[in-house]
């Protein structure tokens, strides 16, 4: 009896997005999502900071802030408020939680080769929380009872259990934490390359650096989680390339800086421990 009542209040509750995802299911108002997104990230901060895995090296924070606050300034909508967050951990991975955060790993930072690469990962991950592509899985796992309790807290309103909030750590580092589909991806990579072209950077640098993830160059080890929470669309590179071509001249676009450069050698002097931190 209760299952059906759920049922129908989720057909009755279920409504289209409106602007640039109109017509995507998705049970969150905005309003929702960034109270629920806000909670939810700062239970994770919690949980990082109590694992002593939050980097707070001001140049390498302030690094990573410029980069998305550039690129948020192209965003074909503002509906969302971003942060930027440095974790320390060999893993070269990154992630995106609703409502505007994106938590960045200091293995990834090493793992670019120049700043255009890591601005395509942070306009990538920026173009799944334009997208609303957490909100959407969640209401659609909701929609089946996948994720029902999970997602009931933050339909209620309330923050995220503390529990919760570490089995999602957890998740994030071991590949499970919103591991999107491959018209997700596409999506968010057409959004990020546009994101990074308006803002000056080249966005070869985006498709440079999938080509080598999926090249599997490296530990596979560290780079599994990103490659399994990211999967591959099929052709991502070509179609970045032929995506470049309808954006326009590239020829002055920005590839790389000082500023990154004097972060990458920070952090690629980081000692992580012996046992792989996951």
């Amino acid at each position: 009896m209760i299952l059906g009542w759920v049922c129908l209040s989720l057909l009755a509750l279920g409504c289209a997005s409106n602007g640039y995802n109109k017509g995507q299911f998705n049970l969150y108002s905005i309003d929702e999502e960034k109270k629920m997104g806000d909670d939810f990230a700062q239970q994770l901060l919690d949980q990082y900071q109590k694992k002593g895995k939050v980097y707070n090296d001001k140049q390498v924070n302030n690094m990573v802030k410029r980069i998305g606050s550039t690129l948020a300034q192209h965003a074909p909508e503002n509906k969302f408020s971003y942060h930027f967050y440095v974790i320390e951990s060999r893993q070269v991975n990154a992630f995106a939680v609703p409502g505007g955060h994106v938590f960045i790993f200091t293995g990834l930072i090493n793992y670019c080769q120049n700043e255009a690469e890591l601005a395509g990962v942070v306009g990538h991950e920026m173009g799944h929380i334009i997208s609303r592509h957490g909100t959407e899985q969640m209401s659609k796992q909701l929609a089946v009872g996948v994720a029902g309790a999970v997602v009931g807290v933050g339909l209620a309103g309330v923050g995220v259990d503390p529990s919760i909030a570490q089995m999602a750590v957890n998740a994030a580092e071991t590949g499970m934490f919103l591991s999107y589909s491959r018209k997700d991806e596409t999506e968010a990579d057409d959004l990020g390359a546009c994101m990074v072209y308006k803002a000056g950077y080249h966005p070869e640098g985006m498709k440079n650096f999938f080509d080598r993830l999926h090249k599997k160059q490296g530990d596979m080890s560290d780079l599994e989680v990103f490659m399994s929470t990211h999967p591959d669309p099929g052709d991502r590179e070509t179609h970045i390339h032929d995506l470049i071509k309808e954006l326009g001249p590239t020829d002055k676009l920005k590839w790389d800086s000082k500023d990154f450069k004097n972060a990458k050698a920070k952090v690629a002097k980081i000692q992580y421990p012996q046992k792989k931190d996951k």
